[in-house]
């Protein structure tokens, strides 16, 4: 089962890729950086921070790195567009309004998340969590309230 969900998650990128390339997008030169070498920016003071891989995040489409705290809870929240997510380290629960929770999130599991339809995405406290996110559109964030 999890050389399955690591092919789906390698599919994902690979795909990803291949929409970054087919947009007029070239590739650069080869490169590799260690996990421990990637540079990260903090979207908030100890909250999430994210490595962009591709794109930009401001303009769309772009794909990266999201990493979450220990424990680190979302909160309920929207983004304008769909994205498509894949966890790659860590364990986490998704919730999405109008949708029967699935359980835990195990690293290679994959979710797309529609746009406007209000969600939380919860890193379990036991370690970080690391996502792929890959989105068409500009990336935003609006706080929902509780129902």
């Amino acid at each position: 089962m999890k050389t399955v969900s690591r092919f789906v998650a390698a599919l994902v990128v690979v795909s990803a890729f291949g929409f970054a390339v087919a947009g007029g997008k070239s590739t650069a030169a080869f490169q590799q950086t260690a996990y421990d070498k990637l540079a990260w920016t903090e979207l908030m003071p100890g909250g999430p921070a994210v490595h962009v891989l591709w794109g930009d995040m401001k303009k769309g489409p772009y794909g990266l790195l999201m990493k979450f705290p220990a424990g680190f809870d979302s909160g309920l929240h929207t983004h304008s567009a769909d994205y498509h997510g894949v966890l790659v380290k860590g364990r986490m629960t998704n919730t999405s309004e109008g949708v029967t929770p699935a359980g835990a999130v195990e690293s290679g599991s994959t979710w797309d998340q529609p746009g406007k339809v209000v969600h939380r995405n919860q890193c379990a406290p036991e370690s970080e969590c690391v996502m792929l996110i890959a989105q068409d559109k500009p990336f935003d964030f609006a706080p929902a309230k509780a129902k």
